[in-house]
């Protein structure tokens, strides 16, 4: 696999123009970007000797494939004078550094911040203190957090996601089971492993910083169990592991649990007043159609928002802590008929309407009142399976 710095960024800068509309005397830069990313793509992949399918990880390879299938032209268009949006571009010093300390710090304090309640308290006060200050310098630029540059919105979200305790708590939990996994490892002498969870674009990342060996791993494994966690780990530390753990470890990254994360840090960023229209569907328009069909035009609307992830398994998370329903961009295609998005809303907002129960001690969100009027949604049997028959050929592409 080969990663294409950047491709990722020019993703989410060109569904953003798109929403936004283009002036007419951007069209030619637009589409000078858009073919020069495509070139730049198939240049690399010519070397390897390799198409792009077999070539680019699946995140890159759905990035490409989007810009691939644009028709250039035919783009939406806006009067000249209209203002212009921010697509992404404020940098704020300090933030992905803070937000890299900060998952030192996870791993270097975890006993004492699991055994001490006033110094988790102590933390998220350090951590609403320094996103509180980049909301400020964003207000001070006159845009929202979604006009940050994307990693610095992506340590944005993360500091905030950290800042909420049960969050913490669920973090430092995850860190102590890795602990315990590492310690069945032997390191290299001199030697000692730090296990920092971020949000981060890939899985994981490895390297060596003197005899710290810093293993970055992506946030969505806090809901992993011993055996990923074994994999993770066993995939930089133990050759004889690499192909079995590598397997294990993409497996959970498909997985309900871990997108659910994912989903969760990124709503922490998810604009005030976002675009609802996207290259092809429009949430606002699904949105009304649900709720006159199903829910007699009663049910008050969410905050509703695109995701700025492709995704391949889970479509659509609820937010209840801000009521955000967050879309996955993977539905904002062609090959998606309207029923497919329609039901993907219904299911989030069944989560507005029903919210969640605690039974034995785990919260349930899929329960039984919830199954059965989800069942009520037309061609519910024949949409399910187009969802899931969707949802195997992303993972395929991946």
């Amino acid at each position: 696999m080969v990663k294409i710095t950047g491709l990722i960024r020019v993703f989410n800068q060109v569904r953003t123009r798109l929403q936004i509309g283009l002036a007419p005397e951007e069209v030619a830069s637009f589409q000078e970007l858009v073919q020069s990313s495509i070139s730049q793509v198939e240049e690399i992949c010519t070397r390897h000797g390799r198409p792009p399918g077999e070539l680019l990880p699946g995140p890159s390879r759905m990035a490409y494939q989007f810009l691939k299938d644009l028709d250039l032209n035919d783009l939406p268009l806006r009067a000249s004078h209209k203002p212009d949006l921010a697509v992404g571009s404020l940098r704020v010093r300090n933030v992905v550094g803070f937000a890299e300390d900060t998952a030192q710090q996870l791993w270097q304090k975890r006993q004492h911040l699991l055994d001490s309640p006033v110094a988790r308290e102590e933390l998220v006060e350090q951590l609403r203190h320094h996103y509180s200050e980049v909301e400020r310098i964003c207000l001070k630029h006159g845009q929202s957090v979604t006009g940050l540059e994307p990693r610095t919105r992506s340590a944005y979200a993360y500091l905030r996601y950290v800042s909420e305790i049960t969050n913490l708590q669920d973090i430092l939990a995850a860190i102590a089971t890795a602990d315990r996994v590492r310690q069945g490892f032997r390191l290299p002498s001199n030697s000692h492993l730090e296990i920092h969870l971020l949000a981060i674009s890939s899985l994981w990342r490895f390297r060596q910083h003197g005899r710290a060996l810093i293993f970055k791993v992506n946030i969505g494994f806090i809901k992993a169990d011993e055996e990923v966690w074994q994999a993770l780990i066993g995939s930089v530390l133990s050759p004889a592991q690499f192909t079995r753990g590598r397997q294990v470890v993409s497996a959970f990254g498909l997985t309900e649990e871990f997108s659910n994360v994912l989903f969760e840090v990124e709503a922490m960023a998810a604009p005030p007043a976002p675009i609802t229209r996207g290259r092809v569907h429009d949430l606002e328009e699904s949105f009304e159609r649900v709720n006159r069909t199903y829910f007699g035009g009663c049910l008050e609307r969410p905050v509703l928002s695109w995701n700025q992830t492709l995704t391949s398994n889970k479509f659509g998370h609820y937010q209840p802590a801000r009521d955000t329903v967050m879309v996955s961009v993977s539905l904002d295609s062609q090959e998606v008929p309207e029923s497919l998005l329609d039901f993907v809303m219904y299911h989030e907002l069944l989560h507005k309407k029903h919210g969640s129960t605690t039974v034995n001690g785990r919260r349930v969100v899929h329960g039984s009142a919830f199954r059965a009027e989800e069942r009520l949604f037309a061609d519910w049997e024949k949409t399910e399976k187009l969802l899931n028959q969707l949802a195997r050929r992303q993972a395929n592409r991946r």
